[in-house]
């Protein structure tokens, strides 16, 4: 097995070499994952994952690499990769390590070196934070170069779009219109947000974090506007319709400013999940609004009233006053909420979107998504016990 984070085929030859020796030359398959790291899950490393089945099924009969870096870098692949074999008698042969571990002393060397591996990962790791930290201690730019670096940008010509359109969406659709390429150097299709990262950077009569002159910042213009939640970061999605395709697309507005491993998702695509979810509401025949609300309707004006008669009586400060009716207010709008909910009657996914948002947005606090797919994973609903199962 020949796995290593940098390509290294001068490897090939020792490994070949020590299986000669051991008299598997005509039986050695040889399998790799070149520029792959060796922290990653088996799952991602198709050479390491092909090794460990054939462990498992029984085709493999020893294991050869370069080294032990080369296996693996994180200690427990290492000790479960060990295990597995010693449980199956089949032997781990490395060569810059001169290991055998088909005695005693080669398995204790072995779980050592399996230590080392993952302790010059770790290292390599810190290293790596230290000089990240040090880059932005020194407000030095990192991630993707910024537009205007590049020879092909086009600055100026999103600047004068966005004077001419007067907002960063119209600005956006008037830059795909003109054909002006990207960051990547080609004709693309540009995002509002993009030509606000352009603009609020080089433009000196736009203030960064002022709003600019398109819809209002946070109005529900789209099906799952406020709903859906950055898995990497925690940011509320925002919707906006791709000018190429037409469709409607939820991105993370943090996505270009830190990394993503993905940050934005198309309308279609999660549509049904959430369709099929929004179905588990119990209908309102099934679901009583007992006696039980009107008392607790009840105890909470009650509550308020009695906070305001201790602040007036000077038994509380301003600070303490708005704590508590802080929890009496969102104990209300819970209440309210699930009064709201219970008049639904069914989701008319025909309706215009702002519409639809509304009604989900009475049963839905919010909707987690996968950090890769960007697919919804969990639902958390206003009325958790309305979820038929």
């Amino acid at each position: 097995m020949d796995d290593p984070e940098n390509s290294a085929e001068a490897e090939e030859p020792a490994v070949r070499a020590l299986a000669a020796r051991h008299g598997d030359a005509d039986s050695l398959v040889l399998l790799s994952d070149w520029d792959t790291s060796g922290r990653l899950a088996a799952s991602k490393r198709p050479g390491y994952d092909a090794l460990v089945a054939a462990i498992e099924n029984g085709t493999c009969t020893a294991v050869y690499s370069y080294s032990m870096s080369r296996l693996a870098r994180s200690l427990s692949e290492l000790t479960r990769l060990f295990e597995s074999c010693q449980a199956r008698n089949i032997p781990i042969r490395l060569d810059a390590d001169a290991l055998d571990t088909s005695t005693a002393s080669g398995h204790m060397t072995a779980t050592i070196l399996a230590s080392v591996a993952a302790f010059e990962a770790d290292v390599a790791s810190e290293r790596m934070k230290a000089t990240w930290m040090a880059m932005r201690a020194k407000n030095h730019h990192m991630g993707p170069r910024l537009y205007g670096d590049g020879p092909d940008d086009d600055v100026e010509a999103v600047l004068a779009a966005f004077r001419e359109a007067g907002s960063f969406g119209a600005a956006a659709r008037l830059l795909t219109e003109r054909g002006v390429p990207v960051r990547s150097g080609k004709r693309g299709v540009w995002w509002p947000r993009s030509v606000e990262m352009v603009v609020r950077r080089l433009d000196p009569y736009v203030l960064p974090g002022k709003a600019g002159k398109g819809v209002r910042a946070g109005q529900p213009h789209f099906t799952f506007s406020r709903l859906l939640v950055c898995p990497t970061c925690g940011t509320r999605l925002g919707g906006q319709r791709n000018s190429r395709t037409g469709r409607v697309q939820y991105a993370c507005r943090q996505g270009t400013i830190r990394p993503h491993p993905r940050s934005c998702i198309a309308e279609h695509l999660i549509l049904p999940a959430i369709k099929e979810e929004a179905d588990r509401l119990r209908r309102p025949e099934t679901v009583e609004l007992n006696t039980d609300d009107e008392a607790e309707l009840a105890r909470l004006d009650l509550k308020r009233a009695r906070i305001i008669d201790t602040y007036t009586d000077g038994l509380i400060d301003k600070a303490e006053r708005d704590r508590r009716m802080a929890a009496v207010v969102e104990a209300l709008s819970r209440l309210d909420a699930r009064h709201e909910l219970a008049a639904v009657l069914s989701i008319d996914w025909t309706q215009p979107p702002e519409k639809v948002n509304a009604v989900l947005r009475l049963l839905f606090e919010r909707i987690d998504l996968d950090p890769l797919t960007f697919r919804p994973t969990a639902y958390a609903w206003t009325v958790p016990q309305w979820r038929s199962k």
